[in-house]
């Protein structure tokens, strides 16, 4: 059985964030907690969100516009972290991170992906063989869905670079 799927039910990252200038990163996170009330589980503080992503006490208190392109990258995924959405759409989550926050996110979403539908799109072969179940390929515009067989094999990578080599030269 399959239900239509509602604009509030889904969850994305912006690969160059949007977020209000004005607020501090508390103050949004505060805020997307208050209008969400109804529809997040209450298990955690505010302040353990923000230990998830390894966000300084400092930096939660100053204002967005100060922050860099990771640290704001930081509080969009926070926003889905906290609300947990059915569908979470991912455009390169994981390139602004550092490494032990990379690790962190990486082991929220194989947590996340056993009730949650992750899409994402991503450059890094490596993220995609350690975190989906499918994957499709996209290249010279037509789309092209990998064997599961491939996506866990050892020669997973230079299956992939063949095949995009070929299609480039058709």
């Amino acid at each position: 059985m399959s239900l239509p799927l509602l604009e509030e039910e889904i969850g994305y990252v912006f690969s160059l964030p949007i977020l209000p200038d004005f607020l501090t990163g508390y103050e949004f996170v505060k805020f997307y907690m208050d209008i969400n009330k109804g529809k997040i589980q209450a298990d955690r503080t505010i302040e353990e969100y923000f230990d998830i992503i390894r966000f300084e006490e400092a930096d939660r208190h100053r204002l967005i516009k100060g922050y860099s392109h990771g640290m704001k990258n930081k509080i969009q995924m926070l926003c889905f972290i906290i609300s947990r959405p059915p569908l979470i759409l991912l455009d390169e989550p994981l390139t602004s991170f550092d490494v032990v926050v990379a690790l962190e996110i990486k082991k929220l979403l194989r947590e996340m992906k056993q009730d949650h539908i992750i899409i994402f799109s991503t450059h890094i072969l490596q993220l995609a063989a350690d975190l989906c179940d499918e994957l499709v390929i996209l290249n010279n515009g037509t789309l092209r869905q990998i064997p599961a067989e491939t996506l866990h094999s050892p020669e997973f990578e230079e299956q992939i670079i063949a095949l995009l080599k070929d299609e480039d030269h058709d």
